[in-house]
């Protein structure tokens, strides 16, 4: 029953929600918000950078070796597209880079790390929503 009302909290959820999920790194809640993610038909950039990052996290939580590499390099797959298309973005490229700090380096083809650090370092303003966060977790 608790996982269901999550779903119906997510179901209508905005960025700001998500980006709550993601502060809070609770499973079930990252599980709930990738369910209605995967749900909708069409996403914001926004919702599909949230949607890959929350791929990336869920394989954390399975067990199965294959199913953790296939969510794995689905999310980060979307998440490399999105910010091809978005090179600018400091949100995503921070989740970018905070995938890649706690991501074994084989399974990384090509490490971002370092440009990722310094363009967030660089560019995030003191008005994002996640200022706070982000300069407690980037280092």
């Amino acid at each position: 029953m608790k996982f269901i009302s999550l779903i119906l909290v997510f179901y209508t959820a905005s960025v700001t929600q998500y980006r709550a999920v993601y502060q809070s790194q609770n499973e079930d809640k990252v599980i709930a918000a990738l369910e209605v993610l995967e749900s909708k038909s069409s996403l914001t950039s926004d919702e599909l950078c949230y949607k890959a990052v929350f791929q990336c996290m869920k394989a954390e939580y399975l067990t199965n070796p294959y199913q953790k590499l296939s969510s794995f390099k689905k999310g980060y797959s979307t998440l490399n597209a999105l910010i091809a298309k978005n090179a600018t973005n400091v949100e995503y490229k921070y989740h970018r880079y905070m995938i890649e700090k706690y991501t074994p380096a084989w399974l990384i083809d090509i490490n971002h790390m370092t440009t990722d650090k310094a363009f967030v370092k660089t560019n995030l303003k003191t008005n994002h929503p996640m200022y706070s966060f982000i300069t407690k977790t980037i280092d």
